[in-house]
């Protein structure tokens, strides 16, 4: 069946080369060429306005010290407060167990900065066939040798120059039916093999995962795990989830199975060919601690690409139970289920065989969690509750033993309930944790599951791997702290993107979109100040780049979106902002709605309860006049073809509906009948309204579309021409 869609045609199907999992996904499905393109050029972050003060002053306080001057208290004091005031105390907070005293305050900063300076950011976006400038490829290639000493920069800039027209040509030669050369994937940084682009990906051999290289790396990485959590709690874990993906199983070659291995005392056991064999069992005095307990959440991707790791890590699981020679917590954790299941009314043999599965994932033939719909749709629910029901339902499958996708919520709920610690992994440069919307999904999902069975928060955990041979373990909030900095609040990183238009407006909407994804599924990992901080650098244009006019010329409705997502925060209550910046982004939205037309992306048009406290707020005397108010409301009432009166009570009425025991019955009935086939299935449908052009009520007040409009009647237009034309042909072959 693979081929009836092409038969004889070239199937080929462009893609970033630092995503190989996906790609060879695509290959397997559609048996195409994946043509690998590159990645954004990427550049060292720096430091830039209070961040470069701050790094001054920490050198100041250094040689201040040494030179007992009477300087020093002051000093520490300014530092402090830009600290505290940029949100940095808070990030590194997350990774210490106490406050940071005087003493040592200048060193832990001066070496945060140093990171934060040191990330490579993506400047700007790639476009399939177009080279940058020599600037770019210059830093990049500098880059590329500074992380691998063996390559020489001038090779590498003419790989990297190269590879836009190697991307062009070999589109062509694929089309043309004629061979394209395979390539290597992966992050350019960690695998300088994988330029030039324009090459036919391909993936390596799963029977060599894990590699001995990803091996001692995971190992580390589960210590690291262990020791973060015995500083904090003074006691080891009891069970660490940890998330699979098949892309970052092929950046890494296996270090997150490595892993989830040494956690529970098992190694594997390898041919000299690179083969893995099998399985063997630490001994005790070896391993010098319990066996951890473990909880593996796997992609949809990854149990279609890797079932074989998931029965290989199912074994593991089975051999760690059965040992007696030291402190068993993975033992004991099926003790406990089973006694649990049991009670609840099971037959002892049926308890005793669940009760040793630990690998969870969505039910074959599905993909994604549901997380990231839900959240994006933040007007349609008023408890997490309800986010976490969609995770439970669409991860809750196991997988282990003669079990394959069984439906398995509630054991799902116990295993969730026993855990300490959640962790996934980095292994891109350029993938962040808020330029997509997986990682919070997924993750975020998971620490928001857990903390709702258990009563609290995971340690939620971030093993970095982004350096080939290197492997750090850190605590999610501290990543997401630097990664805004480094990234998203950087004049450089936005500089970037304003080069890339209508796409660069996009991609600072999207990562405020993700940064809420944050918010919801980890409420612990965000603060206020970094809310704050994104308002004054979009919103107030902090740094003086010209951002209003930029969105009004590029893409007004991405700062539609923005503002209108730092509102729903607010009415949430996840930010307590004040009354000032309240006003102010009620302000920019109203107008923005009023002049360039609804966006209508989940959380504007679609969100009367967002658009009710707007207006409550634009009301108020002195903030915009009533003519724009009654504008405003006009623009959102003709959206949805009620007013907004009408709108508040058919939303209240929904919520309500789909809280309710009989949603929840409908609910379960849907997700069994949902077809199987189709991309992101089992997302949960969001009732909502459909936009209809309509007549103004008032010919004197003109709004706006957003633009939808043009293009759907462009498009209606087409498929008119190509019917008529069809129907030509027809009558001339009749």
């Amino acid at each position: 069946m693979k081929n009836v869609g092409t038969l004889v045609i070239p199937n080929i199907y462009p893609y970033i080369v630092d995503n190989v999992g996906e790609a060879i996904q695509a290959k397997r499905r559609g048996r195409g060429v994946m043509l690998s393109h590159l990645t954004p050029m990427l550049r060292q972050s720096g430091l830039y306005k209070e961040y470069g003060r701050m790094a001054e002053l920490a050198g100041e306080i250094e040689q201040a010290e040494a030179l007992e001057s009477v300087t020093v208290p002051e000093k520490i004091k300014e530092l402090r407060a830009l600290a505290e005031q940029t949100g940095i105390l808070a990030d590194l907070a997350a990774d210490a167990s106490a406050e940071i005293p005087d003493g040592e305050l200048a060193d832990t900063i001066g070496h945060y900065l140093e990171e934060i300076k040191e990330e490579m950011i993506p400047y700007g976006m790639h476009t399939f066939g177009r080279g940058k400038g020599s600037d770019e490829i210059g830093e990049m290639a500098k880059a590329v040798v500074k992380w691998n000493p063996d390559e020489k920069e001038q090779q590498a800039a003419e790989r990297l120059r190269s590879s836009a027209r190697l991307e062009m040509e070999n589109l062509l030669r694929g089309l043309a039916g004629r061979f394209v050369e395979p390539g290597e994937g992966n992050d350019p940084l960690r695998n300088p093999g994988a330029i030039p682009t324009g090459r036919n990906l391909y993936g390596f051999n799963p029977a060599n995962l894990p590699s001995p290289a990803a091996w001692e790396l995971g190992k580390k990485a589960a210590e690291q795990i262990i020791a973060n959590h015995l500083e904090k709690h003074g006691k080891y874990p009891n069970k660490v989830a940890v998330v699979l993906w098949a892309v970052e199983t092929l950046r890494n070659e296996g270090l997150n199975e490595s892993t989830i291995l040494w956690l529970m005392g098992i190694r594997p056991k390898w041919l000299p060919s690179g083969r893995v064999t099998g399985l063997e069992v630490v001994p005790g005095r070896e391993l010098g601690r319990p066996r951890i307990d473990v909880l593996i959440n796997a992609s949809g991707l990854y149990r279609d690409l890797f079932p074989d790791k998931l029965r290989f890590l199912d074994e593991a699981v089975r051999l760690a139970i059965l040992q007696t020679d030291i402190e068993n917590l993975v033992a004991a954790g099926s003790r406990r289920l089973k006694t649990k299941l049991v009670a609840d009314g099971m037959d002892e043999q049926e308890a005793e065989e669940l009760s040793r599965l630990r690998i969870f994932s969505e039910t074959p033939g599905s993909y994604g969690n549901g997380v990231s719909e839900m959240t994006g749709a933040s007007g349609l629910w008023t408890d997490e509750r309800e986010v976490v029901d969609i995770y439970e339902k669409r991860m809750g499958f196991a997988f282990g033993g003669n079990h394959w996708g069984k439906e398995a919520r509630a054991l799902f709920k116990a295993q969730l309930a026993a855990t300490d610690v959640a962790v996934h992994s980095r292994s891109s440069n350029v993938y962040g944790l808020m330029d997509n919307d997986d990682v919070f999904q997924y993750l975020g999902g998971l620490a928001m599951a857990v903390r709702h069975a258990s009563g609290q928060a995971p340690e939620t955990l971030i093993t970095n791997q982004r350096k080939a041979g290197q492997v750090t373990v850190e605590d999610v909030a501290a990543t997401l702290g630097r990664e805004l900095r480094s990234r998203y609040l950087n004049p450089k990183w936005i500089e970037g993107m304003k080069k890339e238009d209508y796409a660069g407006a996009r991609e600072m909407s999207n990562f405020v979109e993700y940064f809420w994804g944050w918010q919801v599924t980890t409420p612990d990992k965000v603060t206020a100040d970094q809310w704050q901080q994104i308002h004054e650098v979009y919103v107030e244009d902090k740094y003086g780049q010209e951002l209003k006019e930029f969105f009004n010329r590029a893409n007004p409705w991405a700062y539609q979106s923005i503002t209108a997502r730092m509102l729903e925060a607010v009415r949430k209550d996840y930010w307590q902002a004040d009354e000032a910046v309240r006003k102010k982004l009620a302000v920019e939205y109203a107008v923005n709605v009023v002049e360039k037309g609804v966006a209508c992306c989940d959380h504007t048009c679609n969100n009367p309860l967002l658009n009710q406290m707007v207006v409550a707020i634009i009301s108020l005397p002195g903030v915009l006049s009533p003519e724009m108010v009654e504008r405003f409301k006009l623009a959102i009432e003709q959206a949805a073809r009620k007013s907004l009166a009408e709108q508040v009570v058919a939303r209240q009425t929904l919520q309500q509906q789909l809280t309710s025991p009989s949603a929840e019955q409908a609910g379960a009935k849907e997700e069994k009948n949902r077809d199987s086939g189709a991309a992101k299935e089992g997302q949960t449908e969001v009732e909502g309204y459909k936009m209809e052009k309509m007549e103004s009520a008032d010919d004197s007040t003109e709004v706006l579309s957003s633009g939808v409009e043009w293009l759907a009647g462009l498009v209606v237009l087409g498929v008119i021409a190509l019917a008529a034309l069809g129907m030509r042909r027809g009558e001339r072959r009749g």
